[in-house]
């Protein structure tokens, strides 16, 4: 199964989430949006997001837009916010869904630093929930 992992991050917040997620998956490395090639064949893409004034940034949209079901058969969404709640996930997912991917309802997000606070965001327990999710979400296609 091809898996890719794909963010999009100003801060590093998403890049070490999506970093986990490689790691634990055995993909040989996570990729900043955007790639140095589109995703062909991909049967499980996680796609990782910060939130930029309340919305996704416009890199990953613009990304966003050039897939579709023949490239991308699953996504699977992650973010980072300064609140932990993460509404450009969802915008990212609704994108998604409008290109004909299949979509996994179950998302992950945590915190990030943001200026001076959170300095510790994402932390050693987010990273752990990071890979946990990511290793369900991978079997859950398998099953």
């Amino acid at each position: 199964m091809k898996t890719w992992v794909l963010y999009y991050s100003k801060g590093g917040n998403t890049k070490k989430i999506a970093d986990a997620i490689a790691e634990e998956l055995g993909v040989p490395k996570s990729e900043q949006i955007p790639p140095a090639y589109p995703p062909e064949g991909v049967n499980l893409l996680f796609l990782g997001t910060g939130l930029y004034a309340g919305k996704p940034d416009p890199k990953i949209v613009e990304f966003v837009r050039t897939l579709n079901s023949n490239r991308v058969k699953n996504a699977v969404v992650f973010g980072t916010s300064n609140s932990g709640k993460d509404t450009a996930i969802e915008a990212v997912k609704s994108l998604l869904k409008e290109k004909g991917i299949n979509v996994i309802d179950e998302t992950f997000s945590c915190e990030g630093k943001f200026l001076l606070f959170k300095r510790n965001k994402p932390d050693n327990d987010d990273i752990n929930a990071a890979k946990k999710f990511a290793r369900r979400m991978n079997d859950s296609l398998k099953a």
